[in-house]
């Protein structure tokens, strides 16, 4: 890693020759120290890009301390490199002045490029103020309409600022195509698992749905359901762990907390688990267009799951045939869905096993083939509906 006069690290730059038949300059605002779902999604999905021959340059704002990249980067179950810049300019501190310096530095090599995207709302009302046209990634649409940013959007859209609209759930499609942007300039493409993670991961045993251990991984709080999990740990016959930082914590001892593992060794967490549990409540601020990763690492892991009964997760998992869809405050009916998959651990196991083969269409290099082929001008037909 090297430091410019201003300032600017850059890291692992790539070489890649200038006439690449896909270059994709993606602008984020992820801090690489901080192993959160929008980090962890942004660097997998340039690594998907990257194993399907997309020239990527990712630039990011500068991470704290004296972090080694390739050991960060690992952490988050990164196997593949592909070009990282770190600059000043995108720090939150350069928010107000839609990130000038970097704009002031780059924004003619933007106007160039042949694909930008970003997934950063902030980033592309900025892209849009500097007249740079890109593709953007929509995950919350509550907080689009909140800020009034949505309306801002969709008239950049009408005037060729923004090329193509990804939503990350059909739900969050609905919500552009009302505001009667063209089907063909919208796309869904949900998050993914990096199924290679799981291939050498131990079959799930339904003998131990007896006295079953359950396991919810994610950020630990009251609007993703802590609540359901109190009450889930009081129940005599099985145990609840949850893995993930704490933005509130548990009433009861009788959840056991891991409060922090890196991405990379969440398997191996999950291969441990006997239920996996996603019981995301409706305040929670996305979840009306939720699209989350850690259902679909679940999926991949092979172990009976229950989930909130939320419209965009019905999108991914079918009640009975892949998971268990529970009303997300009904106590009662968590309980109920935990005793039923005790009860019959053939059905379980049915649904575990279904539910694995689904994940394999949920891969980010899966994911990466949307961005690319609709970008790049070859759209599969599938994308619609």
């Amino acid at each position: 890693m090297s430091k410019t006069p201003q300032g600017r690290n850059i890291v692992t730059r790539s070489k890649e020759k200038s006439d690449h038949p896909y270059r994709l300059t993606y602008i984020s605002r992820a801090r690489l120290h901080r192993a959160r779902a929008n980090v962890i999604q942004t660097v997998k999905t340039v690594e998907g890009l990257a194993r399907i021959g997309v020239s990527v340059d990712l630039h990011v704002p500068p991470w704290k301390g004296n972090r080694n990249l390739p050991n960060t980067l690992n952490a988050l179950g990164v196997q593949r490199t592909f070009s990282i810049q770190a600059h000043n300019g995108l720090r939150s501190f350069w928010r107000a002045l839609a990130f000038a310096p970097f704009f002031w530095r780059f924004g003619k090599p933007l106007r160039e490029a042949p694909a930008v995207y970003t997934r950063s709302a902030d980033l592309s009302m900025a892209l849009i103020r500097h007249r740079i046209p890109h593709n953007f990634e929509v995950h919350d649409m509550d907080t689009l309409r909140r800020q009034g940013v949505l309306d801002v959007l969709v008239d950049a859209y009408g005037k060729g600022l923004i090329r193509q609209f990804f939503p990350i759930s059909r739900a969050a499609a609905v919500g552009l195509l009302e505001k009667g942007l063209d089907p063909h300039r919208v796309h869904v493409a949900p998050c993914g698992a990096d199924l290679s993670l799981y291939a050498d991961m131990a079959p799930w045993d339904p003998s131990r749905l007896r006295h079953p251990h359950i396991m919810y991984v994610g950020r630990i709080s009251r609007d993703r359901g802590l609540d359901v999990l109190e009450r889930l740990a009081r129940l005599d016959f099985c145990r609840v762990t949850v893995v993930g930082v704490l933005d509130d914590a548990p009433s009861t001892n009788h959840i056991r907390v891991v409060s922090f593992v890196p991405h990379r060794e969440i398997p191996r967490y999950l291969e441990q688990a006997d239920i996996l549990v996603m019981p995301y409540q409706r305040n929670l601020r996305h979840a009306a267009s939720i699209s989350p990763m850690k259902l679909f690492e679940a999926m991949a892991a092979g172990r009976p799951i229950v989930v909130s009964d939320l419209e965009p997760i019905r999108e991914i998992v079918q009640d009975g045939k892949t998971a268990l869809c529970v009303k997300p405050d009904d106590g009662e009916a968590w309980e109920a869905a935990i005793r039923s998959l005790r009860d019959d651990p053939e059905a379980a196991q049915r649904m575990a096993c279904q539910a694995q083969k689904e994940a394999a269409r949920y891969s980010w290099e899966n994911r990466a083939r949307i961005l690319r082929d609709t970008i790049f001008g070859k759209e599969p037909e599938h994308l619609h509906g």
